[in-house]
């Protein structure tokens, strides 16, 4: 979905202000304060406190396009695009994979548990095509493999947001994936 300039706006605030404390932070008066404008000015572009994190959530799941491809590359550029992502928004390191913030609700649980599933199907799906053109390990099931490459990657983002950006996650998530890559990629014979 397409927002506006102020819609953007607002939805950044609100990223910043769950990052920074928490679900019970994020009402509409702190949205307003946080961009200069009066409560009803932010409710003439969302409805509810609810329709903002929904829009937050449907910002993170739009980011990203799932094409063809087959094997450890185009989830190592899946990978990179997420790092990408956070770190043009570091509030994003303390909430992309931060479930508790939105365990509070229920309808907020289900949109953040319909984008994982969604992901981790785009990412199951090139790890399948992997494993049957040869690529992938098969010796390990899909679902373990999606663990054993995500894990990883969310606790890689957890410590660089923890941190307030104090490594280089651009670079420690390549070392990341050059990893990951030895483990799963099957060694052809020359």
């Amino acid at each position: 979905m397409e927002y506006t300039l102020r819609q953007e706006e607002i939805i950044t605030a609100a990223l910043h202000l769950l990052a920074s404390g928490g679900l019970r932070s994020l009402t509409m008066k702190r949205i307003a304060d946080a961009i200069g404008v009066t409560e009803p000015a932010v409710y003439r572009h969302f409805r509810s406190k609810s329709e903002i994190i929904k829009a937050l959530l449907s910002r993170f799941d739009l980011a990203v396009e799932f094409g063809n491809g087959a094997g450890f590359e185009p989830v190592a550029e899946f990978i990179r695009a997420r790092v990408k992502q956070v770190m043009a928004e570091p509030d994003l390191a303390r909430v992309l994979f931060a479930e508790e913030f939105f365990m509070e609700s229920e309808d907020y649980s289900r949109e953040l548990v319909g984008m994982m599933h969604r992901h981790k199907e785009g990412v199951l799906e090139y790890l399948r095509a992997g494993q049957k053109a040869g690529l992938i390990r098969s010796d390990i099931g899909l679902d373990e493999l999606f663990r054993i490459i995500m894990g990883p990657v969310r606790l890689l983002i957890k410590q660089w947001g923890l941190s307030g950006g104090g490594f280089d996650l651009e670079s420690k998530s390549e070392d990341l994936l050059a990893a990951l890559k030895i483990l799963l990629e099957i060694k052809k014979e020359v």
